[in-house]
Parts: structure tokens; C-alpha cells; sequence
């Protein structure tokens, strides 16, 4: 029979396969191709990377969540909070890695604050990363406050610790801690008011203060000298849509508290608003437990009264 000339010839060929392969039994240990390709379930899952290798998962340089073992470059050697990102927000919402806690025994004080300020970080990362808002989304998330919406965020998850107003020491933190953000201090119990300078608290139908935040510069017309505090007191600038005005402060909320915290000798926590390192905006520190010594009524430059406070540092507390 003539064949096709279409048809192509059959060709009979043998083939050999490397060990391992195809009909060849293989004669290499059972524990060498098990190690080179694992099963899905022989896998290892790191779910908490170090701080060196999380410091390098592409990450803004310095945005890192600086524990104090780590990190000397703050006068203070405590860098706690997360550093700065420009960026937007988005509408995705994070999500929260578990901890890397021994689960032999319960965290610290020290550990719950740094593992907040470790959560805080993550999910501000993560809100900065996405600019979905950016490219024409939700006008509000294009230009919401990243820090706010992580805050609310750990808030709303249950991740924030010492969550009750208190007079004096906070547990796990430590004299020159240093924040990036109002919201960490709230975060973390420190100071709960993230637009006010004075926090104060009721005990018994009397406002006392348990902390403020003094600052230097910006306007502000706070002075420290070697553990003295000139604290500014609050109110006196009227903002309306349709006006700005100034007028006299009143003895009222947050000065009344620190008044009330001068009577009856309470302590007052003193968190420092100081320039960053890099000249861009503010940073938080920490510097101890302050009383107030006395308060006065003086003019400012617009004309107005305003309160002074004179705040001292308690002696024996570490620098």
C-alpha cells in the first residue's frame, strides 16, 4: 500500500530518564527529595520576622517600629513609636498579625505596650501603602489623617492597652519613651486627648489633671528649664466658620484640673513636644511625673489673659 505523502513516518525512539525520573527508580535517600520539594504541610510559616528582617521588608528607610534594645538614636534610647510616612489612606481595612509572645507566660506591661505600638505601626503601614484613595476614591479617606484611622481601627479590635484614666505611673512605660503621634500616647494610655494639651480625669465630682503635652516653639509659649515646666494654659482661641478671634482663658475643664491638681499636691504626667530629627514636624517624649507649684493670670501678645502654671519636676526620677 503506498503510504500519504501527507502522513508523517512513525520513528520508534527509547528515551532515558535521569535518576528519579520517569520509570527509573530513584537510588537517592528518601530525605533528599523531601527536602528539596516539600509537601504543603511540611512547610514552616514565619509569622514574625525580626527586627532586622522586618526592617527590610520593603519599607520606607527609618519606618520601623524601633524597640529600646534596638534602637540609640534618640538622646533618650527609647524610640517606641512609628516613624512618619507621607501618603494616603485607604478604604481596605488591615489586618492584625498575632503576636509573637511566648505563650509560656502572660506579657508584661512593658511587652502589651511595645506589641500595641508594634499593631499601631503594621496597620499605619499597611493604610499608607494603599493609595486607592489617592487615584480618586472616597474624598474623606483621600484626606483623613492616616495616624486617626489606625488609631480607630486598634480601638474598635480591642488593641490598646491601659484603657482607664489614672493619676501618676503608667505600667510599661518608661522615662524617655518617645512617640511619633498624639494617637500612640492615647493608644497606650499616656494621654488620651490627641487635640488637647491638658488630659484630666474625675474622682469624686473634682477634675484633676493626669498629664499634658508641653511644647517648645510652633507657636507654643511653653518654656522648660532643668526640670521646670511654664505650662500655657487652654482655651482663649475662638474658631468659628465665620470668625478667629482670641478672648481671656477661663478657669474652666483643663485648667481647672491642673488648679485642682496644685491644691491637693497630684502628680501630672509631662509628655515633651520637641522638633524631630529631621526638621519635619514633632515628636513625644516622656519625661516624668511634674507637680504643680503655682499658676498665675498674665496678658499675652493679643491682649488677653491666659493662664501660667509652674510645673516641678519630682526629684529622684531617672533622666
Amino acid at each position: 500500500m503506498n503510504r500519504s505523502p501527507n502522513k508523517r513516518p512513525i520513528v520508534y525512539a527509547i528515551r532515558d530518564f535521569p535518576s528519579g525520573c520517569g520509570t527509573n527508580p530513584t537510588n537517592d535517600p528518601p530525605h533528599e527529595n523531601h527536602s528539596k520539594n516539600p509537601r504543603t504541610s511540611d512547610r514552616v510559616l514565619v509569622e514574625n520576622p525580626s527586627p532586622d528582617q522586618a526592617a527590610a521588608d520593603s519599607e520606607p528607610s527609618g519606618a520601623s517600629l524601633i524597640e529600646e534594645q534596638n534602637s540609640r538614636t534618640s538622646k533618650h534610647h527609647r524610640v517606641l513609636g512609628a516613624t512618619k510616612y507621607k501618603g494616603s489612606c485607604s478604604k481596605q481595612e488591615p489586618e492584625l498579625k498575632h503576636s509573637g509572645h511566648d505563650h509560656d507566660h502572660a506579657p508584661t506591661p512593658r511587652e502589651k505596650v511595645l506589641e500595641v505600638l508594634r499593631a499601631f505601626k503594621d496597620v499605619y503601614r499597611e493604610l499608607d501603602r494603599n493609595k486607592q484613595a489617592r487615584r480618586g476614591g472616597d474624598s474623606f479617606d483621600a484626606t483623613a489623617r492616616i495616624d486617626l484611622r489606625a488609631q480607630k481601627f486598634l480601638e474598635d479590635e480591642g488593641k490598646h492597652v491601659n484603657t482607664e484614666k489614672r493619676i501618676g505611673l503608667v505600667p510599661g512605660i518608661n522615662i524617655g519613651d518617645e512617640f511619633q503621634y498624639k494617637t500612640e500616647l492615647r493608644l497606650v494610655g499616656l494621654h488620651f486627648k490627641t487635640m488637647c494639651g491638658i488630659d484630666y480625669m474625675d474622682v469624686g465630682g473634682v477634675k484633676y489633671a493626669t498629664s499634658i503635652v508641653a511644647s517648645e516653639g510652633y507657636g507654643y509659649n511653653d518654656k522648660f528649664d532643668a526640670g521646670v515646666v511654664i505650662y500655657t494654659g487652654e482655651g482663649g482661641n475662638v474658631i468659628s466658620k465665620h470668625e478667629k478671634r482670641t478672648e481671656d482663658q477661663k478657669m474652666v475643664k483643663g485648667n481647672l484640673a491642673l488648679a485642682n491638681s496644685m491644691r491637693h499636691k497630684t502628680e501630672v504626667r509631662v509628655i515633651r513636644g520637641m522638633e524631630r530629627w529631621d526638621g519635619k514636624g514633632k515628636r513625644y517624649v516622656y519625661d516624668g511625673l511634674y507637680l504643680v507649684e503655682k499658676y498665675w493670670l498674665e496678658k499675652g501678645v493679643s491682649g488677653k489673659s491666659m493662664y501660667k502654671f509652674k510645673l516641678c519636676r519630682i526629684p529622684g526620677q531617672p533622666r
